[in-house]
């Protein structure tokens, strides 16, 4: 009796043991990356895989963690396919993702929360599921000899131009040159592209425009185009040097580090004031009377009809400076400086000037979900950064645009967040 007890406590023992794989893969929601080591700014691929017992329904939402000196992008179009463990049939949608690291060392990705929505079967009401996709550690090495205070580009490839508009040379006082970077390269992000270096000119002011970036995913493969725009307007006159900006990148296949320079340039300034003090001192003196008498005339026309002028005023006001316009100018200025209490109150404004519903993305809704966050849950306004927002909100200016919508996610209502 008693061998017949142990051997059927074997048998038990087996069984779940055998089980166990098996209810492993029933997670819902796993991440896979390659166990290897990937150099500072080289592309990390790696996928999240949802598990539901029925057809997903809308477009799933990922709390990714705030990685330091970090990317993390959605590569492609989500893939769903279906298996069968424990002879029960489970639908399966790949996100393909890809991560940029400035960090050398064990890089971890905490557990993060996923929202989806799917059906039970094909059919039936649609089911809201949060999961938590589990941590995971990626290693990233600085390769030997490069400063680790640099930004490093990893790619096999990269092809930088430059166009000047006008061509250095001769100028006047005030006068404008525009310059145009591009850069081309694979497996690349153009975010993770090196931005051009922030100058201070004695007698120019610089002005560097947002950056243009073209990222494109076919079958795994990444090509990516960032054009940086930058203005020059010269203030003083004289010889200005624009000094030349190098381009540094590691190739992993060569094991090499190769480079790019953007030569110096000059610009010899010509003054103005001198032509601008002759051509006061010829003006008639008859001309300052008229001047005169027409801004006595313009006070009397304008008190007289006071209500008329500020009616117009108020009309070309807001013609002029829309109210979406400036909120949003507001919303992206108090992102670049990180403050979350001005970022709030110019959403809200912004968020007043919007349709009902109109159609965003998740990582717009995600990030506005983060900033609310910061008032009415556990994190503080303080330790907020704006970065999210202000991309994903630009990204979504530049879709209204161009009158397309890739989501069905809707605007938050104001004063909600989930945790």
């Amino acid at each position: 009796m008693t061998r017949m007890f142990s051997l059927l406590t074997l048998v038990v023992v087996y069984s779940c043991l055998s089980l166990s794989p098996l209810l492993a893969e029933v997670r819902p929601a796993t991440l896979k990356v390659k166990d290897q080591p990937y150099w500072v700014g080289q592309r990390v691929p790696f996928t999240i895989e949802l598990r539901a017992q029925g057809s997903f329904t809308g477009t799933a939402s990922f709390s990714f963690p705030d990685l330091p000196r970090a990317w993390i992008m959605e590569a492609g179009n989500p893939v769903v396919s279906s298996e069968e463990v424990d002879d029960q049939s489970w639908f399966v949608q790949t996100h393909d993702f890809a991560l940029f690291s400035q960090q050398e060392g064990k890089i971890e990705i905490p557990a993060f929360d996923v929202r989806f929505s799917h059906r039970d079967g094909f059919t039936g009401p649609s089911t809201d599921q949060t999961a938590k996709v589990p941590a995971t550690t990626i290693t990233i090495e600085r390769p030997e000899g490069v400063d680790s205070d640099s930004f490093l580009v990893t790619t096999t490839s990269l092809k930088i131009e430059e166009s000047w508009d006008p061509e250095p040379g001769k100028l006047k006082q005030g006068d404008v040159a525009h310059r145009t970077i591009t850069q081309d390269a694979d497996q690349m992000t153009g975010m993770a592209l090196t931005p051009p270096p922030e100058l201070s000119l004695n007698g120019i002011r610089v002005h560097v425009a947002p950056p243009e970036v073209t990222d494109q995913t076919e079958r795994g493969e990444f090509r990516t185009k960032r054009v940086d725009r930058i203005t020059y307007v010269f203030q003083e006159p004289g010889v200005h040097s624009i000094p030349a900006i190098n381009y540094v990148w590691w190739n992993p296949d060569q094991k090499s580090v190769s480079s790019t320079t953007l030569p110096e340039v000059t610009f010899d300034v010509a003054a103005t004031v001198a032509q601008e003090q002759e051509t006061v001192a010829s003006t008639p003196r008859t001309g300052w009377y008229l001047a005169v008498i027409f801004f006595f005339v313009f006070v009397a026309l304008l008190f007289w009809h006071w209500q008329t002028v500020c009616r117009c005023y108020r009309d070309l006001k807001r013609w002029l400076f829309p109210p979406k316009h400036v909120a949003a100018r507001r919303l992206i200025k108090a992102c670049r400086h990180n403050d979350a209490n001005s970022a709030r109150v110019a959403w809200w404004e912004w968020r007043g000037t919007q349709p009902e519903h109109p159609p965003i993305t998740a990582s717009f809704r995600d990030a506005i979900v983060e900033l609310e966050r910061t008032f009415y849950g556990p994190d503080s306004p303080a330790n907020w950064t704006g970065r999210n927002l202000e991309t994903s909100f630009r990204d979504y200016l530049q879709t209204s645009r161009n009158k397309t919508t890739e989501s069905e996610n809707y605007l938050p209502e104001m004063n909600s967040f989930s945790s």
